[in-house]
């Protein structure tokens, strides 16, 4: 059974956030890009998948 959990940050990209967990959970992402989801980042482990994608926030223009 696959879970899905989902958070957030309005403090690091998704650069910083990957650099962040890569230290943490000793892990390799690659960047990826999709022509529906646009650039994200994936890294695959023995207990699974994690993916690390920049959302817009609304009224967020930086």
């Amino acid at each position: 059974m696959t879970g899905y959990d989902t958070y957030g940050t309005s403090t690091h990209t998704a650069s910083e956030l990957v650099r962040l967990v890569t230290g943490h959970l000793d892990v390799v992402f690659t960047e990826r890009e999709s022509d529906y989801r646009g650039v994200y980042h994936l890294a695959r482990s023995t207990f699974g998948r994690i993916e690390i994608q920049p959302n817009a926030i609304p009224g967020d223009d930086g």
